[in-house]
C-alpha cells in the first residue's frame, strides 16, 4: 500500500475535523503508526472501504478510543 497516499488521506480526514496543516495533531511517528494500523485493518478486512477505515482510525485517534 502506498504510504504517501495513505498519509494524504489521513491529513484530509483531519482537515474535516477542523485541523489546518499548521496545527496537525500528529507528528511523523504518529502518522506512520496510524497508517500502519489502517493498512493492517485493510489486510484483515479486504472488502472494507479505505475511506471508512481511514475515518474510523482517525476518529479513534482523536477520541483516544
Amino acid at each position: 500500500m502506498d504510504e504517501r497516499w495513505l498519509q494524504k488521506q489521513v491529513r484530509n480526514c483531519l482537515r474535516h475535523y477542523g485541523y489546518s496543516d499548521e496545527m496537525m495533531p500528529l507528528d511523523e511517528d504518529d502518522l506512520r503508526q496510524l497508517c500502519a494500523q489502517i493498512a493492517a485493518a485493510k489486510e484483515k478486512q479486504r472488502n472494507a472501504d479505505m475511506y471508512e477505515l481511514v475515518h474510523d482510525a482517525v476518529y479513534r485517534f482523536m477520541t483516544g478510543a
